[in-house]
C-alpha cells in the first residue's frame, strides 16, 4: 500500500493519509459501523437477525422474484421458493453443493409484513456508510477517493451504492500468482476537485455492544 501511494504521488495525486472515516472509528457501539453487519447464513435467520441489516436478504427474494416475473414464460423456476425447492430436489446431483442458506434466509422473508424493517435497517445502512461514513471523510478531507488496501472497500461502498472499483497492482510474494489490489471508493456527492485521494487508517478495536 505504501509503494501504491508512493507512485500516486509521483504520477501528481495529493495524497492525505490517513483519513478516517468516522463511523468506523466511532466509540459508540451503535454508531460504529463495523458493529452493523449485513445480516447471512443460518444464524442470522429470522428471529435471530436483531442485530444485522436485512437488506440484503429482502433485498434478495423481493428482486430475485420480480426478475423471474420479468421473464414470463421463459422463467426457469416461478419463484425463490421453487429455486429452493428443486435444488433440494436434485441436492445428491449436486445443486447445492455448499447449501443454500443465504436462500433460506432470504425465502424467509415476507415483503410486506417486514417492510417497515427492512425501510429502517436500510436509513441505518445509509447513515453509517454514507452520512457518517464515505461522505463524512470525503467532505471533511476534500477527497475525490477513498483508497483501501484489497477489496476492503466493499462492504461499506455497496451499502449505499457507491461505486467501488478495485485494481491489481503487485503479486503476492507469500502466494505465488495470486495478485494484491488496490480499492478506490466514491460517494456520487463528492464535488470536481484536483486529484486528491486518501487512505483510511486501519480501524481501532471495536466497541462492544455491552
Amino acid at each position: 500500500m505504501t509503494e501504491v501511494i508512493a507512485v500516486l504521488k509521483v504520477q501528481g495525486a495529493e495524497v492525505v493519509d490517513p483519513a478516517d472515516i468516522p463511523s468506523v472509528v466511532d466509540t459508540v457501539a451503535s454508531h460504529n459501523f463495523l458493529n452493523w453487519n449485513t445480516c447471512g447464513g443460518l444464524d442470522n435467520g429470522k428471529g435471530r437477525d436483531a442485530d444485522c441489516s436485512i437488506g440484503f436478504k429482502y433485498g434478495m427474494k423481493r428482486d430475485f422474484n420480480a426478475w423471474l416475473k420479468s421473464l414470463g414464460d421463459k422463467a426457469p423456476v416461478a419463484s425463490l421458493t421453487a429455486l429452493r425447492q428443486w435444488n433440494i430436489a436434485h441436492q445428491r446431483a449436486g445443486a447445492i453443493k455448499y447449501g443454500q442458506a443465504l436462500l433460506d434466509i432470504s425465502d424467509e422473508m415476507d415483503l410486506q409484513a417486514d417492510r417497515a424493517r427492512y425501510d429502517a435497517d436500510r436509513r441505518k445502512d445509509t447513515l453509517l456508510a454514507a452520512t457518517n461514513g464515505i461522505d463524512a471523510a470525503m467532505k471533511a478531507n476534500r477527497l475525490d477517493a477513498l483508497l483501501f488496501p484489497g477489496v476492503s472497500s466493499a462492504g461499506i461502498a455497496a451499502r449505499p451504492g457507491y461505486p467501488s472499483i478495485t485494481v491489481p497492482f503487485a503479486l503476492l510474494p507469500v502466494t505465488p500468482g495470486a495478485p494484491a489490489a488496490l480499492a478506490a471508493a466514491r460517494s456520487p456527492r463528492a464535488s470536481s476537485l484536483p486529484a486528491r485521494t486518501a487512505s483510511p487508517s486501519p480501524p481501532e478495536p471495536v466497541p462492544s455492544r455491552s
